[in-house]
């Protein structure tokens, strides 16, 4: 590695800063966004275990999030989406991630007594 340092103008830190802070501010717009079409969308339990679930795995979360929101504006699911609607949306994709389902194999050592 070298030891050259970078130096930035004050107009390049001010337009990095900006920059930066316009992204966080779309982020949070989206955000906010996304818990209201879920307030419209899910019932109060639905949501709750939303949340549960969004503790251990939150991609799982999002994505059933993502589909609830996509499926009302399609008009294939009609709000509220029940808490049995959530679950059975979860376990829907949790079938879909067959490879990644833990478990546990036991190998034992073979001695000469197993022959």
């Amino acid at each position: 590695m070298s030891g050259k340092k970078v130096a930035i103008s004050d107009e390049q830190a001010s337009a990095m800063m900006q920059k930066q802070a316009e992204q966080q501010e779309r982020m949070q717009a989206e955000s906010e966004q996304r818990e209201a079409m879920l307030r419209a969308f899910v019932s109060a339990e639905g949501r709750e275990r939303l949340k549960r679930i969004e503790q251990v795995k939150a991609d799982r979360a999002r994505a059933v999030e993502q589909h609830i929101i996509s499926a009302c504006r399609q008009g294939k699911l009609s709000p509220p989406v029940s808490d049995d609607t959530v679950r059975e949306l979860l376990t829907q994709l949790a079938g879909g991630e067959g490879s990644s389902k833990a478990g546990i194999t036991v190998m034992r050592k073979r001695t000469d007594d197993d022959w």
